[in-house]
C-alpha cells in the first residue's frame, strides 16, 4: 500500500512538473493534474494539501534526484576520485537541461511573492553538509594541503558552473555538457596548483563559515524589475473589489508607468507622480512598497540625486 502510495505520489510530481513546464503553474490547475494523472482532485488533495506544496515537492524532487545520482558516482570504485567530480558536474549540468523548460516557466510565473520553494533549516543543513563533503573531495584529489583553500575554490567553482548553467537557458545556446565538465575541472585543477604553490592565507577559511549560524539569512535574490511588479498588481488588482472609478485610475497609472519605465530616460517626476496615485489603495500596500523600492534600485542610474523620495 505504500509503495503504491509512493507510486502515484511520484506520477503526480513529474505530471505537475510536464504541466508546469508547458503552461506555467498560475495556468496549471489542480483540476488539470488530477485528470491527466486520471484520479479525481480530492483525490489529488490527499497527497497535496495544495498547489504551494505540490511545487515544493517538486523542487524537493528534483534535488533528491540530483543527490542520489551525485551519490551513486561518488560511490563507484571504478571512477578516481577526480574523475568523479567531473563525473558530477556532468550530472549537474545534464539535469539542469532536463528541468530548463520547467524552471524557465517557474521564473517568467513569479508574479507574486512567497516563501522560497524550500525550508530554510533544511537548506542551511544541506549547505553545511555539500561544504563538508567538497572539503573531503578537495583533500582526497590534492592532498590534506587543499583544505584551507575549499571556501575559494568552492566558490570559484561554483560561479563559474552558475554561468555555464545560466547559458543552457539562453536560446540557440548549445554546450556540450562532457567537455563542459571537463574544462571545469581542469580550471580547478590549475586553481588549486596554484594555491598549492603560492599558499596565500584563506580570506574565508572554511571553519568560519561552517560556525555561522544562520547561513540562509541573508536573502540574495534580487530585487523584481518594476515591470514584473505593475504585472503583479494589475492581476492583484482583479482579485480586489474597488470602486470602478479607483480600479480605472489605478489601471491607467500602472499602464503609464509601465509606458515610462520602456524609455531610454525613465522621468522621476513622471514615476513618482503615478507612484502617488498607487499610495494607499487598501490590498495593495505590500507591492506598493515593493515597486517604489525596485523603482528606486533599478532607475537610480536615471534618475536625478535623491530618488523616489
Amino acid at each position: 500500500m505504500a509503495d503504491k502510495t509512493a507510486d502515484k505520489r511520484q506520477q503526480i510530481l513529474i505530471t505537475a512538473m510536464q504541466l508546469f513546464s508547458a503552461k506555467g503553474a498560475s495556468e496549471t490547475s489542480m483540476q488539470e493534474i488530477a485528470e491527466v494523472c486520471g484520479m479525481s482532485k480530492g483525490s489529488l488533495y490527499l497527497h497535496f494539501k495544495s498547489k504551494e506544496e505540490l511545487e515544493k515537492s517538486i523542487y524537493e524532487h528534483i534535488i533528491g534526484r540530483i543527490k542520489d545520482e551525485i551519490l551513486r558516482v561518488d560511490n563507484d570504485p571504478l571512477l578516481e576520485p577526480r574523475e568523479q567530480l567531473r563525473k558530477q558536474a556532468e550530472v549537474l549540468l545534464i539535469h539542469f537541461m532536463e528541468i530548463r523548460e520547467f524552471l524557465l516557466k517557474q521564473f517568467h510565473d513569479q508574479t507574486v511573492p512567497g516563501k522560497p520553494p524550500f525550508d530554510k533549516d533544511n537548506a542551511q543543513q544541506e549547505i553545511v553538509q555539500a561544504l563538508q563533503w567538497f572539503n573531503h573531495k578537495l583533500q582526497v584529489i590534492y592532498g590534506p594541503e587543499a583544505a584551507p583553500y575549499t571556501m575559494e575554490i568552492a566558490m570559484l567553482m561554483g560561479g563559474i558552473l552558475g554561468t555555464y548553467i545560466r547559458f543552457l537557458f539562453m536560446p540557440d545556446f548549445h554546450l556540450n555538457v562532457g567537455q563542459t565538465a571537463e574544462h571545469l575541472i581542469q580550471l580547478m585543477d590549475d586553481v588549486m596548483a596554484s594555491m598549492l604553490r603560492r599558499r596565500p592565507k584563506p580570506l574565508i577559511p572554511l571553519e568560519v563559515v561552517l560556525g555561522q549560524k544562520d547561513l540562509c539569512q541573508v536573502d540574495l535574490r534580487s530585487p523584481r524589475h518594476p515591470l514584473i511588479v505593475i504585472k503583479a498588481m494589475k492581476n492583484e488588482l482583479k482579485q480586489l473589489k474597488l470602486d470602478h472609478e479607483l480600479r480605472q485610475d489605478t489601471l491607467e497609472s500602472l499602464g503609464i508607468m509601465e509606458k515610462e519605465l520602456i524609455t531610454l530616460q525613465p522621468s522621476r517626476a513622471v514615476l513618482k507622480g503615478m507612484l502617488r496615485n498607487l499610495e494607499g489603495i487598501e490590498g495593495l500596500e505590500d507591492l506598493y512598497e515593493e515597486l517604489k523600492n525596485t523603482i528606486t534600485t533599478v532607475l537610480e542610474t536615471y534618475l536625478a540625486p535623491g530618488g523616489m523620495t
